[in-house]
């Protein structure tokens, strides 16, 4: 059983790890994008289609234009997690609540290598770096069944 655990406390830090590392690399990355002022075509919130719990189902459906180097760019993403092909979901009042944020004219961290790409938000590093000491715990749970 211990071997169990063990098992099981480094397949479980691994894979937060690998998560929260993934996103601490961005969330910094794109704080060195440009920002660029961007205009709200049109927002929502919507049903994800695949939902992850059944208490947040929610996420926001935004579309935005904004111009860089006289040529414009059409973009979607609110989130981080977006970029690397997550979603972000919310319960309904939260997703209400972060619609009203959004206003007609955003300022969006924009790839100075990739214009196309962009994103609204450049926030959570706190949920990130929570989650890689999660892994540790793990880790260290899964030695101290272990040794």
């Amino acid at each position: 059983m211990n071997y169990f655990t063990f098992i099981f406390a480094i397949v479980i830090s691994a894979v937060a790890f690998w998560f929260s590392i993934k996103l601490i690399r961005l969330y910094f990355k794109v704080k060195k994008w440009n920002r660029v002022n961007a205009t709200v075509l049109s927002k929502e919130i919507f049903l994800h289609p695949k939902v992850s719990s059944s208490r947040s189902p929610y996420g926001l459906k935004v579309n935005y234009t904004y111009q860089v180097d006289n040529s414009i760019y059409n973009g979607s993403n609110v989130y981080l997690v977006e970029l690397v092909g997550g979603q972000a979901n919310h319960m309904k009042s939260t997703a209400e609540r972060e619609l009203s944020k959004i206003g007609d004219m955003m300022s969006v961290y924009v790839n100075p290598n990739d214009p196309s790409q962009s994103v609204i938000y450049c926030q959570g590093i706190g949920l990130y770096i929570f989650v890689f000491f999660m892994g540790i715990m793990a880790l260290l749970i899964g030695f101290s069944k272990i040794l």
